[in-house]
């Protein structure tokens, strides 16, 4: 095995070591644009009415489990940056990606970075087009994702009273797999590893927006799960005054194994459902008769609420209704 340390390249040899496998990987495209990936700053085709641009900051120690590969680390940095983008019901286009890194870091494991990155760039058909590399203690990706879309654009802003609430895919997957690593593991192996999956290896809901996208009246608002159900219903709160948001308990969609690990690490179930994130699923409000009429082509996008005029968030369980508390995790803050 290489035992070579990035130090020994520098900076011009690891970007040219990127850049040459990002080559191989390009399809056919303008030839003036591919040839402004490797000058100071790339081209993008404006194509469609508007550009949308997202980014997000990754950092070792607050976004890297402990035994997260260099390769699924690379995977999250685009996983990340592009939900934002199919959280604005837009086409995902490209990627730029900055690195801070440590300087013993193996030229090997460069390039199992390397790989995870351009591996999902491929996975989400989108291009790497540039970025930087500066030298730093710990492991920083900073992800800046560019997308396009034309009138199909979604707002938060627009939501009505009556629309229904809906999720795409499961929740509570990676609160669970973090009281996995750090905490009581005592469940099957492959119990275990599915769950872990979904803090190692989290994949966007590429279908589900596609499907979205295709009905335009049928959503009135989208937006992603990445700090937890309760603050993202939260945002929506905010920016919607009137509106109160009712969740049904039942009706959230979510792996029935991490029941057992909620109960070995003497967890709250709501907690690992509400207020965690991490998901990568997207938070969707839709028009209830859009929604009937479509809803056989709407597969794994699970109701699990309505809206309405109260302007608060609540939670029917049991039976009993209560209070949604707008938590979870958030940096910057204490508690």
């Amino acid at each position: 095995m290489n035992k070579k340390i990035i130090s020994e390249l520098g900076e011009k040899k690891l970007i040219k070591l990127l850049l040459d496998k990002r080559d191989y990987k390009l399809k056919s495209t303008d030839k003036i644009i591919k040839e402004s990936y490797h000058d100071d700053a790339a081209l993008i085709n404006n194509s469609s009415k508007y550009t949308v641009i997202s980014t997000d900051l990754l950092i070792q120690h607050s976004h890297f489990p402990k035994n997260m590969t260099y390769y699924q680390m690379g995977e999250k940095v685009v996983t990340v940056n592009v939900s934002d983008i199919l959280a604005m019901n837009a086409i995902p286009d490209s990627i730029l990606i900055s690195m801070g890194l440590p300087p013993e870091l193996t030229v090997n494991e460069y390039e199992e970075l390397t790989d995870g990155i351009l591996d999902k760039c491929e996975e989400y058909d989108i291009t790497l087009i540039g970025g930087d590399i500066n030298q730093n203690t710990e492991i920083i990706l900073c992800g800046t994702s560019i997308g396009k879309v034309n009138y199909e654009f979604k707002l938060q802003t627009d939501i009505k009273p009556d629309d229904l609430i809906a999720v795409t895919g499961e929740l509570g997957g990676p609160a669970a797999a973090l009281d996995l690593i750090y905490g009581n593991n005592d469940i099957p192996e492959k119990d275990k590893n599915d769950i872990l999956n979904t803090l190692y290896e989290p994949t966007l809901p590429m279908e589900e927006s596609q499907k979205l996208k295709q009905y335009p009246s049928l959503t009135s608002s989208i937006t992603d799960i990445t700090d937890g159900l309760a603050i993202e219903l939260g945002h929506l709160n905010d920016k919607n005054k009137d509106i109160g948001f009712e969740i049904f308990f039942d009706k959230i969609p979510y792996n029935k194994n991490i029941e057992k690990v909620a109960k070995i690490n003497n967890k709250d179930l709501k907690d690992y459902l509400l207020h965690f994130g991490e998901e990568f699923e997207l938070l969707v409000t839709l028009n209830e008769n859009e929604y009937y009429k479509h809803q056989d082509k709407l597969n794994n996008i699970h109701i699990i609420g309505r809206t309405n005029s109260s302007g608060k968030i609540t939670l029917i369980k049991d039976g009993l209704k209560e209070i949604i508390p707008v938590k979870g995790y958030e940096h910057l803050k204490d508690d």
